[in-house]
């Protein structure tokens, strides 16, 4: 079950924390220039990148001693939905008595997100222990060529699994799948929440594209979970598993209204499919628990001090936005309703936010701020959403300011919703959840003003 000083609840103090901060600078040094716009590449140049961009990962892989052999994993993917499904499943194994690990992308707030352990994130000391291990092997590499920034983050996901010895990894993937960096285990289940349009520029233009990257995750004997999806894209994806010899299991719902239903329903299916491969202690209170978990910026109720309620939200394609105007809808007329919202640079704010725009009375554009991707110029977005035809709009490039300015003019008893992007949710969570109380309680949801804090 791992090391169990892996799982000391001894406070952080300033020394393990400036050590876990200067371990993720050196990862962050690895970043290569900004992400933006890209011209397309023919699909079959992009096939061909994604095999040699594998074949890179493993030999990586192969010089760090492989960490990822032997992981017993829950590879989850798809285009909406996946980070909520993966921490559902993984609190439904922790909650029937299993170790279970989860790393979800990108993260919020701290680095330490993408290491959860049994429902507690890694210490800022164990970062610093995996960056000390990688590190030589980056430096070793062919200087023409050094292992990205990607590589390197999912090589310190594999290590620190299996240093703790889980009895599950429950792994998102980070975009598409089959050429995805993390398509290099041999998982025990295969998930697929759904297909929609994202990632056009390395994945595809259509449905069908799309659902083909996502279908590379089959594998020969290893059951997938697929949940509903367009017709094109599910034809592709039933075809690419029955290739692959996958085993598919039908997950589709009678198409709830609320997306989070549609996400339960994913993770039962998941845990059902995990107690009949083994995992016996799965039961039905740990499929309940598994329903009441819910990852940080995922239509999240940020703590009321009596001022408008705040809901963030990281919808960013055009289904996800969808997703959550229909629930937001519902619940805040669209007259008492403020919106905070913005992309990066390479996401068309119209084609993100035009599905939300009609359910709040005005809103402001600002820029999520994240290394090595610029966002859309807060001016930019406002002016796309005015050609739109949207509410009147305002622009306020720092996300925090631009927060308080939706609180200021939001009606009584109205609300405001942040969206458009997980690193925007990511900065303004910080006003109630401060990211270095997250770092030393290790937790996303740090109580306010203890001991630890001051350590």
């Amino acid at each position: 079950m791992g090391d169990p000083a892996r799982r000391s609840n001894a406070p952080v103090g300033e020394a393990e924390l400036a050590a876990g901060h200067a371990a993720a600078s050196y990862i962050n040094s690895l970043i290569r220039g900004p992400a933006g716009p890209t011209q397309p590449r023919a699909p079959s140049d992009q096939r061909q990148r994604g095999r040699k961009r594998l074949a890179r990962m493993r030999r990586f892989l192969e010089a760090l001693g492989n960490p990822q052999d032997d992981l017993p994993v829950v590879l989850v993917a798809g285009t909406s939905g996946k980070g909520s499904v993966a921490v559902k499943i993984a609190q439904g194994l922790r909650a029937a008595g299993y170790s279970a690990g989860l790393h979800v992308t990108p993260y919020l707030q701290t680095p330490l997100e993408k290491f959860w352990l049994d429902g507690q994130l890694a210490r800022p000391g164990e970062l610093a222990d995996l960056a000390a291990w990688v590190r030589p092997t980056v430096e070793r590499a062919d200087p023409r060529r050094p292992p990205t920034y990607g590589m390197v983050w999912v090589a310190l996901t594999f290590e620190y699994f299996r240093r703790a010895g889980v009895d599950a990894l429950v792994l998102e993937v980070g975009a598409g799948g089959r050429f995805d960096l993390t398509n290099v285990c041999e998982p025990l289940l295969n998930v697929i929440t759904t297909v929609g349009i994202d990632h056009e520029k390395s994945l595809g233009p259509s449905l069908a594209d799309i659902a083909w990257h996502k279908a590379g995750i089959g594998r020969p004997g290893v059951p997938t979970v697929v949940g509903g999806m367009p017709a094109p894209a599910r034809d592709v994806v039933i075809d690419e598993l029955q290739r692959a010899g996958a085993p598919l299991i039908d997950a589709r719902t009678t198409a709830p209204a609320d997306f989070r239903a549609t996400n339960d329903g994913l993770a039962d299916a998941a845990l059902e499919a995990l107690a009949a491969s083994g995992f016996r202690r799965i039961d039905r209170a740990a499929r309940e628990a598994a329903h009441a978990a819910a990852l940080p910026g995922r239509y999240e109720r940020m703590p009321s001090d009596d001022g408008p309620a705040v809901i963030l939200d990281g919808a960013h394609n055009p289904d996800k936005a969808r997703a959550l105007a229909d629930l937001w809808g519902r619940e805040c007329p669209a007259e008492s309703g403020v919106l905070v919202a913005g992309t990066v640079g390479y996401r068309s704010p119209a084609a993100v936010l035009t599905p939300l725009w009609p359910t709040v009375r005005t809103w402001i554009a600002t820029e999520p701020q994240v290394l090595g991707k610029p966002p859309t110029p807060a001016t930019v977005a406002a002016q796309a959403g005015r050609d739109a035809g949207s509410p009147p709009a305002a622009a306020e490039p720092d996300p925090l300011r631009a927060l308080d300015r939706a609180l200021d003019i939001c009606p009584p008893g109205g609300s405001v919703l942040v969206a458009g992007s997980l690193y925007l949710a990511g900065n303004v969570r910080s006003r109630w959840y401060p990211t270095e109380a997250i770092e030393r309680q290790r937790t996303m949801w740090p109580l306010r003003h203890t001991a630890a804090d001051h350590a």
